[in-house]
């Protein structure tokens, strides 16, 4: 990677650090979700999940679409949930978390 590469790899790295918006990412693995169900689903306030959902559609992580009054929120990305196998794997082998 070239330095420029390094820093927009950094900024979307931050843009997932955080604990609801990891959150995010793995509940959408699953498909399709609207706000609603993402922060009933993650038990934070809807305006916590509109600034965490702000923040991974600024980095092209996460998209919106709207239908009515309900917005739907996708990954635009899902090779990014390898991220998520190799984070398992180490929080099991080094730092000893459990299943």
């Amino acid at each position: 990677m070239i330095q420029e590469e390094r820093n927009v790899a950094a900024e979307v790295l931050k843009a997932m650090a955080h604990p609801v918006r990891l959150g995010v990412i793995e509940v959408l693995a699953g498909g399709e979700k609207t706000i609603t169900e993402l922060y009933e689903e993650l038990d934070c306030s809807q305006s916590m999940m509109s600034q965490q959902i702000k923040i991974l559609c600024q980095q092209k992580l996460v998209a919106i679409r709207k239908e009515g009054t309900q917005k739907y929120c996708s990954l635009c990305n899902r090779d990014f949930l390898k991220l998520f196998d190799c984070m398992h794997k180490h929080l099991r082998k080094f730092l000893n978390f459990q299943d």
